[in-house]
């Protein structure tokens, strides 16, 4: 038994073996599980979708212009006082004030008293209060101190609810805490007059919604609301929380939904949570997941009639739907890393296995192909004997061996021969994801592999969809800087305004919307290779400070005046003529001769049609390693000029590999090609095709037979022939009688019979269509009647449009 054998032979503790490795990654590596468990729900949120949010509650959030407005912060409690005044007489069932009041102000004690009458009149205020959390991570705050806001000070009867929530794998907020005795209820579960069986249970928020999904008004929002008359019925009954939404006072975090959640908005969710019981249920979550990693042991130790990979995908694919109803139907939260990493790991160790058993089939082929080879020479030997003593003694018996050991060795020789043709090298070269044969290509890699170990930089010029970026980073892994990052940029996809700061970056408050330091695409590179594809499309001013990074590596982010430094080899690319476009004026001069220090040009595909076939079977096999392509095909691909070169001829053969495996076919036939690139004269076309049907004499299968002829479509078939007759009827004038003979090209009464029962049905529909429109608007009907339009072939568009406009004239 040799090494590949005995770890075969080993499989099934492999994968016990792999499994707990899984376990032990995310139980002892906490930032692996976190971000599985993180992805997964953040998945779970995409497919899901953005949920109502309950219409009980509504938000009068403080921002930026209110503040301005009003006088600064922090605002005149009489505000507060107004705002609760008219809240209470529109009848709302609750006022939470988020807002945390603070000791008294000099210039705020004239309206305490105000602020203080309207809530004991109102009685249906929650204020809020925070506890000076010295344990971030723990769940208990008895040396913690607990801060109420002013008028509780004053007016201990007040209701007020904390404000404090938990960071831990999620967010949590304490549904009560105990503090030197006196209890404090979460601020929202005050709001919702909730009671909850456990004494200190932690309520994990479930973030299924942004904030502004709330009915909201700012503060200046509702104070020009209230002499309007039916201002009432937004906060009928309703329960309103009242806080600050500017970023700079309020303190934010960020969501899945929001970049910039306040906390007014935070405890609008939280309160949402606990009136819908919408509180993810995280208490089960290994129960769960336990339950799927037994299911996936047992999948990975039983044999089953689909393979261990296929198997495993269904256990994942099971778990991921099972646990998706339940976290978004249910709310039920899962330990999701610990079956994901186990399974993902276990993926990882069936491909390692498949590498190997397909090493062992080839090492048993070579084996035999050697022992083939000794009978076989063994064999002749015996022959070549046994010649020699027939040639002495004439012997019935020895003619017979003689005779028989031939037929062996020329089935020896047969076999043998197959089985070394099944391992022959293919004539395919694949270089750095680079697949071709053609001399012309040969040349481009060569001069890759020579450029490659410098620094200097690269121009590379090609056709849109030749590959340049491929050949960017050919040169990128073969050089010194392999290990550092390779960076690809689009000039053309970015406009002007976001170039200059996706390339060197930006700082804070540069523009609008910049609220961060970013680096740019150069700095991301440093030490590494960037690669600035259709770098004609910029603009002379752009080239000016590119010009400066390539001399010098100096670059300046946007909104700063100090100057960074990077080492980094730059590749340049364009599918324009860049010599002409210096002549011309239109690209810098000197920045064409940085750029043009080391050339390569890609040929495009119709210049090197030997890498046509090789390149439609990389693709069909990248797509299904079984599939072939029929011969037919790969002549038509040929005869084709691929303006969109490599790039258009893989999305041809994704169509094609779409369409044979929709049949169950393993070979792609013309059928499969899409009718554009079916490179057959339009006219030879028509009179093969029409030759083809006459042949049969235009019988009832006449359509299918010469659809399997041409290994095409009975569609594109039938659709073509509508075309013939629409252009054939046009051109005799509307003549049906002598369409039909053009046609049939016969006198034979029974074919004739059989092409005008055919076109009438043509004519039979577009009539039917005409009175069931009942409009005689050329352009109305058209609009009606695309689907007629849609297999038939567009030459024969013009036809069809005739067509109808005589009809409209007759009616």
């Amino acid at each position: 038994m040799n090494k590949l054998q005995k770890i075969l032979f080993y499989e099934h503790h492999l994968r016990k073996l792999v499994i707990v490795l899984g376990i032990l990654l995310v139980v002892i590596i906490s930032s692996v599980s976190n971000w599985i468990n993180y992805t997964t729900e953040n998945l779970f949120r995409i497919f899901a979708g953005e949920k109502n949010v309950d219409s009980s509650i509504v938000i009068i959030h403080i921002d930026n212009n209110d503040i301005e407005q009003l006088g600064g912060w922090p605002l005149k409690r009489s505000y507060y006082a107004l705002l609760i005044n008219k809240l209470t007489q529109f009848n709302v069932k609750k006022i939470g004030l988020e807002v945390l009041l603070s000791d008294k102000l000099a210039f705020q004690s004239i309206y305490d008293d105000l602020l203080k009458e309207e809530l004991l009149k109102s009685n249906k205020v929650v204020l809020s209060s925070i506890i000076t959390n010295k344990n971030k991570e723990g769940e208990y705050f008895g040396k913690d101190t607990l801060i109420y806001s002013n008028p509780k000070n004053d007016l201990p009867q007040l209701s007020s609810g904390h404000l404090n929530y938990i960071l831990k794998n999620g967010i949590f907020v304490p549904s009560v805490i105990y503090i030197n005795k006196n209890k404090e209820v979460a601020f929202a579960v005050k709001l919702a007059d909730k009671e909850f069986e456990r004494k200190n249970e932690l309520l994990k928020i479930n973030f299924y919604t942004s904030w502004r999904k709330f009915k909201n008004f700012t503060l200046l929002e509702f104070f020009n609301l209230i002499d309007n008359e039916t201002a009432s019925r937004y906060f009928n009954n309703k329960i309103v929380l009242i806080g600050v939404s500017d970023p700079s006072i309020a303190k934010t975090f960020s969501t899945f939904y929001d970049d910039e959640l306040p906390g007014v908005g935070f405890h609008a969710i939280v309160l949402d949570n606990l009136i819908t019981n919408r509180t993810i249920k995280y208490q089960s979550s290994i129960f769960i997941a336990v339950i799927f990693l037994l299911i996936l042991y047992v999948t990975s130790q039983i044999k089953f009639k689909v393979s261990h990979t296929k198997a495993i995908i269904i256990v994942i694919i099971a778990y991921l739907i099972t646990s998706f109803i339940l976290f978004n139907n249910y709310f039920i939260e899962n330990y999701y890393s610990l079956v994901i990493a186990p399974a993902l790991l276990l993926l990882i160790n069936e491909g390692f296995i498949y590498v190997l058993k397909n090493k062992l089939k080839i090492e048993e082929t070579s084996n035999e192909l050697l022992l083939l080879k000794n009978i076989l020479i063994t064999k002749e030997q015996l022959l070549s004997d046994l010649i020699k003593e027939n040639e002495k003694n004439k012997n019935e018996d020895l003619i017979g061996r003689i005779e028989k050991l031939k037929e062996e060795i020329e089935q020896l020789k047969k076999y043998s021969d197959e089985v070394e043709e099944s391992y022959t090298e293919n004539e395919v070269k694949i270089f750095e994801g680079i697949v071709y044969r053609s001399k012309e290509m040969e040349d481009v890699v060569k001069l890759i592999t020579k450029i490659a170990p410098s620094d200097a930089t690269v121009l590379i010029l090609g056709e849109s969809g030749s590959g340049k970026e491929l050949v960017a980073r050919a040169i990128h892994n073969l050089s010194n800087r392999k290990e550092k990052n390779f960076v690809a940029v689009n000039c053309a996809a970015l406009p002007e305004s976001l170039l200059e700061s996706e390339l060197f970056g930006h700082v804070k408050g540069a523009f609008t919307n910049a609220y961060s330091d970013k680096k740019g695409r150069f700095e991301i590179a440093d030490g590494g290779t960037i690669f600035l594809d259709e770098i004609a499309e910029t603009s002379e001013n752009f080239q000016a400070k590119l010009l400066r990074v390539i001399q010098f590596g100096d670059f300046e982010k946007v909104g700063s005046t100090e100057t960074k430094h990077v080492d980094v080899r730059i590749i340049a690319a364009t599918n324009k003529n860049l010599d002409e476009m210096v002549r011309l004026k239109k690209f810098r001069e000197d920045l064409f001769y940085r750029l043009n220090v080391l050339r390569i040009e890609i040929p495009p595909l119709r210049k090197r049609k030997n890498d046509i076939e090789v390149l439609a079977n990389y693709f069909a096999q990248k797509e299904d390693s079984s599939l072939k392509i029929s011969k037919g095909v790969i002549e038509n691909l040929i005869r084709n000029e691929w303006k969109g070169n490599v790039r258009e001829l893989e999305s041809v053969i994704k169509r094609m590999v779409i369409f044979a495996k929709s049949e169950n076919r393993n070979i792609i036939t013309l059928k499969d090609l899409p009718s554009e690139y079916y490179n057959i004269e339009k006219d030879d076309f028509e009179n093969i095709l029409l030759n083809a049907l006459r042949e049969k004499k235009f019988s009832h299968s006449s359509i299918n037979q010469t659809a399997e002829e041409f290994n095409l479509s009975r569609t594109i078939v039938s659709e073509n022939f509508r075309g013939i007759f629409f252009k054939t009827y046009v051109n005799s004038n509307y003549n049906l009688e002598e369409t039909v003979k053009t046609l049939a090209s016969t006198d034979d009464k029974l074919v004739l019979d059989k092409v005008k029962a055919k076109v009438s049905m043509y004519l039979e529909n577009i009539k039917k269509d005409l009175v069931k429109f009942d409009n005689s608007d050329f352009t109305f009907i058209k609009s009606k009647m695309k689907s007629k339009y849609k297999n038939l072939p567009v030459r024969y568009h013009t036809y069809f449009d005739e067509i109808i406009k005589h009809y409209l004239a007759e009616k």
